[in-house]
């Protein structure tokens, strides 16, 4: 099972861009390769092999201007195994304030399984279904703009906004009770509904989630190749970077997952002999008051000056970590009701290795 996390506060290939916040009197080009493995640990799961995204490889490539200057810039371009852009990120840094923007993109495909089905294929005496969108490809975005202040010289602290449009999971209130007896639909004695079961989960490949808070960066590469730079010795050791943030986030559902859900039980009453008898879906916005979000790496890294230059070379690990605690803030309808999970999780690892040099 293959995934790319798409929250992009979501996700290490949104995240985990090294942003330079030293003074550093050269200009500094780093390389970055990453094979990532996203997992999902919670209530909202997606059913196994049911959605499948684009790319778990990643190349990072990242420009700094000398950060001495009263002025710095910094531009990344995040690169998929097509070597497409799937992030533009930049930083710009005005005597110690800083402020960050970037845009993404989070693409991929649904497949159908025996859980997870496209609309009108459901098994009318299913209990345990899952529907997914109409179309079977995805296309979401993941954007954040940050601003903040450098503090005790490897840090930024600050406040952050994110945006992401990817896929989501919801959960369904039917209103259909089961009863046990004997189907004659399936000649079996057995759970069942007898005017066709309806999908209890949902996957809304159109979920916006906000996210507002208190947004901190720690930055290690840049203080040691400022270090370097500063005794003229070699650096190495042991590092650890981080980019978390924390606070309120809002989910607000897509029109589509309506609009499916429609078909999907509209198809399945059909299939029972009560054509016109399908339901709609009324889906809850939704208010997180805790949202946290941690992208970190840590590993090995080693940096040195060569004649005029500082070359340094890392690898190790990195990831991500992303909790919701939703509620829902109203759901009503004549059929069934949909809100997004209560509590959800997400998280993943990459190795990497890196290469920088400062000129």
């Amino acid at each position: 099972m293959k995934y790319l996390p798409v929250f992009l506060p979501l996700c290490v290939s949104f995240c985990s861009m090294s942003l330079t916040s030293h003074a550093l009197d050269k200009q500094l080009v780093t390389y970055k390769q990453t094979q990532y493995t996203p997992i999902f640990d919670n209530d909202g799961v997606f059913p196994k092999d049911s959605i499948d995204f684009n790319s778990s490889t990643f190349t990072e490539l990242t420009y700094s201007s000398p950060s001495e200057k009263e002025f710095s810039v910094e531009v990344s371009a995040l690169l998929n195994a097509d070597n497409e852009v799937d992030q533009l990120k930049a930083l710009f840094n005005w005597g110690g304030t800083v402020i960050v923007a970037s845009q993404g993109t989070i693409e991929g495909s649904f497949e159908q399984t025996d859980e997870a089905r496209f609309p009108g294929n459901q098994d009318p005496d299913e209990l345990f279904q899952t529907l997914l969108p109409n179309e079977a490809s995805f296309e979401g975005e993941s954007s954040f703009l940050g601003l903040g202040w450098e503090m005790y010289g490897d840090r930024i602290v600050g406040l952050g906004y994110q945006k992401t449009v990817s896929p989501v999971l919801l959960s369904i209130d039917t209103f259909q009770s089961y009863e046990f007896g004997f189907n004659n639909r399936t000649g079996e004695f057995e759970n069942y509904h007898p005017e066709g079961t309806y999908p209890y989960k949902a996957v809304d490949a159109e979920g916006t989630i906000e996210t507002y808070g208190l947004w901190v960066r720690l930055d290690p590469l840049s203080k040691a190749f400022e270090k370097v730079e500063r005794t003229g010795q070699s650096e190495s050791g042991f590092f650890f970077s981080a980019d978390v943030m924390t606070g309120i986030a809002v989910y607000t559902p897509g029109e589509q997952v309506e609009t499916d859900y429609a078909e999907a039980t509209e198809a399945v009453a059909a299939s029972v002999g009560r054509p016109g008898e399908g339901t709609t879906l009324e889906v809850a916005e939704a208010t997180s008051l805790l949202t946290s979000r941690l992208v970190y790496g840590t590993g090995y890294q080693v940096v040195f000056p060569v004649s005029s230059a500082i070359v340094g070379a890392s690898i190790g690990v990195e990831g991500s970590l992303h909790v919701n605690l939703f509620e829902s803030d109203y759901a009503s309808g004549s059929g069934a009701e949909g809100e997004i999970f209560t509590e959800s999780s997400n998280f993943g690892y990459g190795f990497f290795f890196r290469l920088a040099v400062a000129y």
